[in-house]
């Protein structure tokens, strides 16, 4: 899945919700998404959202929480996430991640990037997060 991505890079609309301002801009030069389907999609759905997600390695994605359900399947190993409270966790490829509709959550890669599945549902499928963390170290 990674190879065709690469492959098909110039051909797909690639985004970013956050800029430097927000969260630094190592953060930025190492973060991005395409959504195939949803509201901003390359296939226009106004209730289902699904794309990528790349995180580069060394890179955490705040806490943040958002009205759409959504769920996530890693395609690679070694990012930890974390849900609510709870402390960071290890998760696998192939594992589904569910966050539930205003569920606090963060991620952070390793020495690896993470490419993830995503899917979102309910709420707007385009709005902006709320960030209610910071990035550890500050922004850059």
């Amino acid at each position: 899945m990674a190879r065709i991505l690469a492959e098909q890079r110039d051909e797909l609309r690639w985004g970013q919700t956050y800029t430097a301002a927000d969260f630094g801009q190592r953060f930025i030069d190492n973060y991005g998404w395409v959504e195939l389907f949803g509201t901003r999609g390359h296939y226009i759905n106004d209730k289902v959202a699904a794309g990528f997600l790349v995180l580069g390695p060394g890179i955490e994605y705040p806490d943040h929480h958002h009205l759409a359900e959504e769920v996530y399947i890693p395609l690679t190993g070694g990012a930890a996430w974390r849900m609510g409270d709870a402390p960071f966790r290890e998760r696998c490829g192939g594992e589904v991640i569910h966050h539930a509709s205003n569920m606090k959550h963060a991620m952070r890669t390793g020495s690896e990037p993470l490419l993830a599945l995503y899917l979102w549902r309910g709420g707007p499928l385009a709005a902006k997060s709320t960030v209610t963390g910071t990035i550890a170290g500050g922004k850059d």
